[in-house]
């Protein structure tokens, strides 16, 4: 028996062996048809100049895009780098250039330069040669906010010119100086040969010196990017890459560490020879260098992705010129210039194929997937949801609201202007209120506010009506309103549009419609106010030779409830889907909100800041995604609360009123707090439709979980059960949000109002 037991004891190992084998052979099989499968195309695009000279600089202004090469080329782009136009102004070989706002600088290696000022939008530019009489070689070249230039170049070589005269701010010795940048008018830094790093504070007036880390200090420093006052980076000719931050009290510049690359197995070097780098951000970096080399990194070098490119790797990158985070060009050698618009990163085209045997394996492999979607999809209904009640709010008030053309007509001098001061007294109110709670701190426009109510309550009970005043502004409101409309005929004309065709003005000329729409509405409101004479009465007119009439009550028009009715139709009465790609491929609002807030956060650093930018402003089609969804839910929750301020009894304003207080107070006090009670039911309907909703954000390519789906079943094939998962999210979601929402309605309900109030 203990035979049999060795014997199959053996046997057991012996299948082991093989069947590990097996599994082995198995594995790599699928890995390599997965490799295969998975598929990229290069986020750079090569652009056609027919231009075959060497570009070695380019450089980015306010609105347009510039390259430099040999044979004195000069190259500039006023449609984001798409298309050029050369000159040649001279033999030279332009190497090195620099810019600020409104001057672009370049230089030579045997040391002339130039700078190119009045840019306009036509391609008209001014040269201007500000070369030294003794030309010497220049390595690099900058320009600092005030527009003086300094060059660098052998033997610790600094020049300085202040827009009148060059001045020699050499350090001496044998220093090889080889990359200039400047932050501001002030702080710039220099870098050179054998780990040399110099800084200034004064506008490169006079120099110091800074201790590089021990690893590069043999080693040639051929790039330097001051980018703010926390960050700085620089690299070496080997592929290293070194950082400066602020750390406390210690400024930029000071203190430098060498980085160690992740993507690299922990080494310090790339194994690439580098000729530049471009920060795009505190952590986002483009590296370039011969060979073909292309590379981004999206956390300040650790990790480093080499970018696939649509020319030779023979190509010499040279230089990079972004006009923000994500848009601009690279250029190289034989006429090279790449664009992109997403900082060249790389895009997939294919996706891996997978067999799953079993249920739990799908799941295992999908629910990463599907987690993301989960959430993606929390963070936008989450803003929208915000975004949509606030309008609503807003709508609902403007809606309700009995402000009238006769009550404008009746507004005098004190009210205006306390109309006007109210936004300064509600900035200031906010933090004095918060202040005021150990201080005690009025607002110093309080005594003023309630002055003017006074004098404008006082006014409107014993001061006559002005109507040669009320005539008067009418009467310069058709006059502006006749002007703003006619200015646009020419550009509707010019639309070639004919008959019915006119409808699509909107499309074709939309400032112009927008135009139309006030000039139109100041027409109307102008001739109301003509036609005053004291009397608000409705008018009866009788058409001629019949016993028929109509009734007409333009004072009773109310503009702020057209406003809010123009916005509720516009949205309610439009597809949604269509909203999603008007708002992100028509008008680019993520686009647009990106570069704003990306401007206003400049290099501030922080938690909150990082969150904003990385979390938010990263993503285009997650901030049109937000606004589709609120804009559009805004239109729905706007009618739903005016629905409820409705059913509030009309004694509850008659009563706020009579207390003394107006109408958008008593709004705030009174009416809104019961009407969102009693609106909480039908809104809790439009949240769970907001959510379902958020299901058509896939069309502008935001990864919510029904774009997850559709990705999981072009991997798998398993559309069933993707489309199940999917739908099961979705209810956990909607149903726990209901559910919150019954909640929040037992504890909200008014006692005594409906038929189940009082139970």
């Amino acid at each position: 028996m203990m035979g049999d037991d060795v014997i199959n004891s053996n046997f057991d190992k012996s299948n082991r062996t093989i069947f590990v084998f097996i599994i082995f052979i198995i594995t790599v099989v699928v890995l390599s048809s997965i490799a295969s499968a998975q598929q990229y195309e290069s986020g750079w695009d090569k652009i056609e100049t027919e231009v075959d000279v060497n570009f070695s600089s380019a450089e980015s202004t306010e609105n347009g895009l510039w390259v430099f090469g040999d044979s004195g080329t000069i190259g500039n782009s006023w449609d984001n780098g798409l298309t050029w136009n050369f000159q040649n102004v001279g033999e030279w070989n332009f190497k090195k250039s620099d810019s600020n706002s409104e001057q672009i600088v370049i230089s030579t290696s045997e040391g002339e330069v130039l700078i190119i000022g009045n840019i306009d939008e036509n391609g008209e530019y001014d040269v201007s040669d500000i070369s030294r009489d003794e030309s010497r070689i220049i390595n690099d070249i900058a320009i600092n906010n005030d527009g003086e230039v300094l060059t660098i170049g052998p033997d610790g070589s600094i020049w300085h010119y202040d827009g009148l005269v060059w001045e020699d701010r050499s350090i001496g010795g044998n220093g090889n100086l080889l990359s200039i940048s400047f932050m501001d008018s002030s702080n710039g830094l220099i870098t050179g040969e054998n780990g040399l790093i110099l800084a200034t504070s004064d506008g490169g007036i006079s120099w110091d010196y800074r201790d590089a880390p021990e690893e590069i200090q043999a080693k040639k420093i051929i790039d330097v990017e001051f980018y703010s006052q926390i960050r700085a980076y620089a690299i070496t000719d080997e592929g290293n890459i070194i950082k400066s931050a602020k750390e406390g009290e210690t400024g930029v510049g000071f203190i430098w560490n060498l980085i160690e690359i992740e993507s690299e197995n922990g080494s310090t070097s790339l194994g690439a020879e580098l000729n530049s780098i471009e920060v795009l951000s505190t952590n986002k970096l483009l590296l370039s260098g011969p060979g073909g080399f292309l590379a981004i990194s999206k956390d300040g070098g650790n990790i480093v992705s080499s970018q696939i490119i649509p020319v030779t790797n023979e190509t010499n990158f040279t230089s990079f010129a972004m006009l923000d985070n994500f848009l601009g060009v690279v250029v190289g050698s034989n006429g090279v210039i790449l664009q992109t618009d997403n900082a060249g990163e790389n895009e997939v085209i294919g996706f891996q194929v997978i067999d799953f045997n079993d249920f739990g394996q799908f799941v295992d492999y999908s629910k990463g997937m599907i987690i993301d979607g989960f959430f993606a999809t929390l963070k936008i209904v989450i803003f929208g949801i915000l975004m949509g009640f606030s309008i609503g709010v807003f709508l609902s008030v403007l809606k309700t609201s009995p402000v009238s053309m006769k009550d404008m007509a009746q507004t005098n001098r004190f009210q205006l202007i306390r109309v006007l001061i109210l936004p300064f007294w509600t900035i200031l109110h906010i933090p004095i209120s918060i202040i005021n709670l150990k201080f005690d701190i009025k607002n110093p426009l309080s005594k003023t506010i309630q002055l003017l109510k006074e004098k404008s309550a006082n006014s409107a009970a014993n001061d006559s009506i002005n109507i040669n005043a009320i005539r008067s502004i009418g009467a310069i409101a058709v006059i502006f309103g006749l002007y703003t409309v006619h200015g646009t005929f020419d550009s509707i004309e010019s639309l070639n549009l004919d008959g019915w065709e006119h409808i699509f003005v909107p499309v074709g000329a939309p400032r112009e419609f927008a135009s139309i729409i006030m000039g139109i509405a100041l027409i109307v409101v102008g001739i109301i106010l003509i036609t005053c004479n004291g009397d608000f009465s409705i008018k009866e007119i009788i058409i001629p030779n019949t016993d028929r009439k109509f009734i007409i009550d333009p004072w009773g028009l109310r503009p702020l409830n057209s406003i809010a009715t123009l916005y509720t139709d516009f949205f309610r009465n439009t597809p949604l889907i269509v909203q999603f790609m008007f708002i992100h491929f028509g008008l680019q609002l993520g686009k647009i909100v990106q570069g704003i807030g990306l401007d206003m956060i400049g290099d501030n650093d922080g938690t909150f800041v990082s969150f904003i930018r990385d979390e938010i402003l990263a993503d285009r089609a997650y901030i049109s995604a937000i606004f589709a969804l609120g804009l559009n839910s805004g239109a729905y929750q706007c009618e739903t609360i005016r629905g409820a301020i409705s059913a509030i009894p009309s004694g509850q304003m008659e009563a706020g009123r009579s207390i003394g207080l107006n109408y958008f107070q008593t709004m705030r006090l009174i009416i809104m707090p019961q009407a969102i009670r009693i609106c909480i039911p039908p809104l809790g309907n439009e949240v769970v439709n907001l959510v379902l909703n958020s299901s058509l954000a896939m069309v502008i390519g935001y990864a919510e979980l029904t774009r997850q789906g559709k990705l999981i079943i072009a991997i798998t094939f398993q559309i069933f059960w993707a489309w199940g998962l999917v739908m099961i999210s979705y209810f956990i979601v909607t149903w726990t949000l209901a559910l919150i929402l019954r909640r929040i309605e037992k504890k909200t309900r008014i006692p005594g109002l409906g038929i189940s109030g009082g139970a």
